[in-house]
């Protein structure tokens, strides 16, 4: 399939089948999980992007911990949801293999479960290394390759040609309110565990990758791996990435405080703000603001 089709099969399935609200305690459990990988004083007052914000939930950890936060997600109807949980954070209608963003511009970014359902991976780690300051740090969830979970996805491929996720009995949806009570430590109701199920076994889109593998391109794009976390079951890997240092180049601790810049997607200029929307001077594109959502070309 070819990486626009992709791209258009994974935008219409997360407006439909937006990925788990789970409220307070979803915020708070992934608040907790990320404060060792990213500890408060490491990022009070810096700018963080969540590259595939979905509902906008862990980003709303981070604000708790003091954090300036950017949400970029693929889904308009994801971000509807980011906008209530966070109205006063920038929300961008953007794509993962093509950041609207100038290069360094955030101090630390964060995509959580999102690369592993783009078109290319590796290119997806490629945008968040550009955009990624010197110094900072690059929080990524991947699904794990060597996991009994790539096998079911692939046994799954004609069940999910076959069976729209909206026909699919409740009686198989049920039986993941355990798992989510062993990870989460609450219940969701049934439109959350649908949701839940369509992102895990329905979505257009999952790779799985080995250790090695993001290794290799973590070094490839210059990211430092300071740490590997198991994450539940052995499902996926949570991997804590460094941007290597540069001669010249201020380290995120030592820049002056960011604030959000766009980058034209058409010449790479940067563009000028005019009350809430972008322009680019050099090629005239503009970038609207609509229902609290800065629009970038999404493919």
């Amino acid at each position: 399939m070819q990486t626009y089709a992709i791209v258009n099969k994974t935008k219409e399935h997360y407006n439909k089948y937006p990925f788990i609200e789970g409220g307070s305690s979803r915020i708070l459990w992934w608040q907790n999980y990320l404060e060792e990988l990213l500890p408060t004083n490491e990022i009070r007052d810096k700018l963080i992007l969540d590259i595939g914000c979905g509902a906008g939930e862990i980003a709303a950890g981070l604000i708790n911990r003091y954090a300036r936060c950017v949400c970029l997600d693929l889904s308009e109807e994801s971000l509807k949801l980011c906008k209530k949980n966070n109205p006063n954070t920038d929300i961008i209608l953007g794509n993962a293999l093509k950041l609207p963003f100038p290069d360094g511009s955030f101090d630390h970014t964060i995509s959580i479960g999102v690369l592993h359902h783009t078109p290319d991976c590796h290119k997806g780690l490629k945008e968040a290394a550009r955009v990624t300051a010197s110094g900072g740090t690059f929080i990524v969830f991947l699904y794990n390759y060597w996991n009994i979970y790539h096998l079911i996805y692939k046994i799954f491929a004609p069940i999910r040609s076959l069976i729209p996720l909206d026909r699919v009995p409740y009686f198989v949806v049920a039986p993941l309110q355990i798992f989510v009570k062993m990870h989460l430590g609450q219940s969701l109701d049934r439109v959350q565990l649908l949701h839940l199920l369509g992102d895990k076994l329905w979505s257009p889109r999952a790779s799985f990758h080995s250790i090695k593998e993001i290794k290799s391109w973590a070094h490839q794009e210059g990211f430092k791996i300071l740490e590997i976390k198991r994450f539940f079951l052995g499902y996926a890997n949570i991997y804590k990435l460094e941007k290597e240092i540069k001669d010249n180049v201020p380290t995120h601790s030592l820049a002056p405080r960011r604030s959000l810049q766009i980058q034209c997607l058409q010449c790479q200029a940067l563009m000028r703000k005019e009350k809430l929307n972008f322009t680019c001077n050099t090629c005239k594109s503009k970038y609207h603001y609509t229902g609290g959502v800065h629009e970038t070309t999404t493919h």
